[in-house]
């Protein structure tokens, strides 16, 4: 494996996509901010509140779990994909990576890349963990798990077999070892994607088809 530094390694892996996609140096024009303030709860409302307008849905955790699905995406698709590049995972200090929203996507930005440690403290301890506590009173936590273990498993598809052991390693970790049935690979949670206009399941879901829909009791978003 080459001896890569972590600027290079994240120039690399701009070919495999969008969600491994990653700015470097000089901060760009735009509201750029820490990721550390997504935990917070007026960011946090204003970017589901948006989500939810593109979606056309009014239930807050249906946006909330579609949000956090792109986010936790494009967390492991970066640590995964570094390691596979370059042996190492980059840092993702919440001080450090810096986020803005742009046509319904979280981008990311690292003005000073760097390498940082394993990928679960990375991400999970990091990362996740604090963002799916900050936001257990819109989303269900159990919920928010089962984005990440799925978004992990889809940052290794698209990778590869070079993926395979990063990826069991990382399903190893208490808090994913639990959240994929092991036999069919389905989640034990639902993301809700059923509840939006375009319906359907995912491939993952641990429903075969989509439950009728009701009205949920649960917080909506207001205009």
């Amino acid at each position: 494996m080459p001896d890569l530094d972590a600027t290079t390694t994240l120039d690399r892996l701009t070919t495999y996509g969008p969600y491994f996609t990653v700015g470097t140096g000089s901060v760009p024009d735009g509201n750029w901010q820490p990721t550390a303030t997504l935990r917070e709860r007026a960011v946090r409302d204003d970017l589901v509140a948006a989500t939810a307008e593109r979606m056309g849905v009014a239930e807050a955790r249906v946006a909330a779990s579609t949000l956090f699905f792109g986010y936790a995406a494009r967390l492991w698709s970066v640590a995964v994909g570094s390691i596979v590049v370059a042996g190492r995972c980059v840092n993702l200090d919440i001080e450090e990576l810096l986020w803005r929203s742009e046509s319904g996507a979280l981008h990311l930005h690292l003005e000073h890349p760097r390498f940082g440690g394993p990928a679960d403290a990375e991400v999970l301890d990091g990362q996740l963990a604090p963002v799916i506590a900050a936001w257990r009173d819109t989303v269900a936590p159990g919920l928010l798990w089962g984005n990440t273990a799925s978004a992990l498993c889809g940052a290794g598809e698209v990778l590869g077999s070079d993926a395979d052991v990063v990826v069991a390693a990382l399903f190893r970790d208490v808090r994913l070892s639990d959240t994929l049935d092991p036999a069919s690979g389905r989640r034990r949670s639902c993301c809700l994607f059923y509840r939006t206009g375009s319906g359907g399941v995912c491939g993952d879901c641990p429903f075969p088809t989509a439950p009728l829909v009701q009205k949920h009791s649960g917080p909506e978003l207001r205009s």
